[in-house]
């Protein structure tokens, strides 16, 4: 039992360590792209979440992760999608344009726009670090500044880094679409094409709606005064094209949804997995091995070989060999010998598979021996090599 103390305490002290440090320790920035409502981050979009009520007080925010075909019954008169690449499924694009055509207006900021959308639309996105004779006109800092053409807006422009906002317009419907904004190569960065009774606004650098550049200088202007364009109605935001459906694929979607719980989810499973090291150890006493007794038998048999070997007695050894050999005719073969029987000698020869000649010679030298009152070393040799080629299987 104190083991075990010992163990639960240390458990619960590298644990409560672990959770002091991670509440105390500094937070690395996270500068993924997400566009999202809730993202604090740099490149998250919560101040814009949170400046919209401000730029449309008297009207309803909806932030969702819907596609366009799915908030089509829905009728949203203002709709709001920031990507990094806006490729919308044919049908979501059928029925973006069907929302506008009745009336409703889309803004969409995204770097690249393709698939059906951008077909119909005849939109192009480029990114002028590609093209050289555009890139020998860009200044030498690293300032890129986005200004609208509008009269009554004009200003020197609102700075932004220069690769965050190097993508431009490089061909749209000029019937039905107008520029709002351009960058400091006079590209289009912010159109507007009118489509039935509503507006398409597109703008080609997402990143100037982030948190890190609304709390830059007056950018936020810039911001504002892209959204002046849309009417004061109703807005959805769905985040479906750059963050997809949102939802984790488990049961534990609830737990890992919340930070606080995801940590003691982990935390509890690295202890439970800590306990299991520690108690899979034995706790018995370990069972001493016993070796088991040796087989003695032929043991006895070399020290009595030996005996009579040392002896000289050289017949007794002959006499015990042909006893033995005898014994293993009759077990193997079933062979009852019976001195003088030439039949028995043929019958040894074909169920040992040997010649005539050599069972003949064997038991023609065992009948000799058996008549010797001794034998020579020699002739003791000879017996047992001619035993030996013998193969009883």
């Amino acid at each position: 039992m104190k083991k075990d103390l010992k163990y639960i305490s240390f458990l619960v002290i590298g644990a409560l360590l672990y959770i002091l440090v991670e509440l105390f320790s500094p937070k690395p920035l996270d500068w993924r792209i997400t566009f999202s409502h809730q993202d604090k981050n740099p490149f998250g979009s919560f101040l814009i979440d949170q400046r919209l009520e401000d730029l449309f007080p008297s009207d309803e925010i909806v932030n969702t992760n819907l596609t366009l075909y799915e908030l089509r019954d829905s009728l949203p008169e203002n709709i709001l999608i920031f990507a990094n690449y806006f490729s919308p499924a044919d049908e979501d694009t059928e029925a973006l344009l069907d929302l506008v055509n009745e009336g409703a207006n889309a803004f969409i900021a995204s770097e690249y726009y393709y698939g059906t959308f951008a077909d119909t639309l005849n939109l192009i996105c480029e990114d002028y670090f590609f093209d050289n004779n555009l890139i020998q006109n860009l200044s030498r800092d690293d300032t890129a500044r986005l200004k609208f053409i509008n009269p009554g807006m004009i200003t020197e422009g609102y700075p932004y880094r220069r690769n965050n906002t190097h993508n431009y317009f490089s061909s749209f419907d000029t019937v039905r679409t107008e520029v709002l904004a351009v960058n400091d190569l006079e590209k289009p960065v912010l159109i507007r094409t009118e489509w039935g009774k509503g507006y398409l606004y597109l703008c080609s650098t997402p990143l100037a709606f982030t948190n890190n550049y609304l709390l830059y200088e007056e950018n936020h202007e810039f911001v504002s005064k892209a959204f002046s364009y849309l009417p004061s109605n109703e807005i959805t935001w769905t985040e479906y094209y750059q963050l997809g459906r949102m939802e984790a694929r488990t049961p534990l979607r609830f737990i890992l949804s919340s930070e606080p719980l995801k940590w003691a989810y982990y935390i509890a499973l690295l202890s439970l997995l800590l306990f299991i090291l520690f108690e899979a150890k034995r706790k018995q006493r370990i069972i001493p091995v016993i070796t088991p007794l040796t087989n003695t038998t032929l043991d006895f048999v070399g020290t009595i070989s030996n005996l009579y070997f040392y002896k000289k007695d050289h017949r007794a050894i002959a006499e015990k060999r042909i006893n033995f050999f005898i014994d293993r005719l009759r077990t193997r073969h079933m062979l009852q010998y019976t001195e003088g029987d030439e039949g028995w000698l043929e019958k040894v020869a074909r169920k040992t598979g040997h010649n005539r000649e050599e069972i003949e010679s064997l038991f023609s030298l065992i009948n000799r021996i058996k008549k010797l009152p001794a034998i020579s070393e020699e002739e003791l040799r000879e017996l047992n090599t001619k035993i030996d080629e013998i193969k009883l299987t």
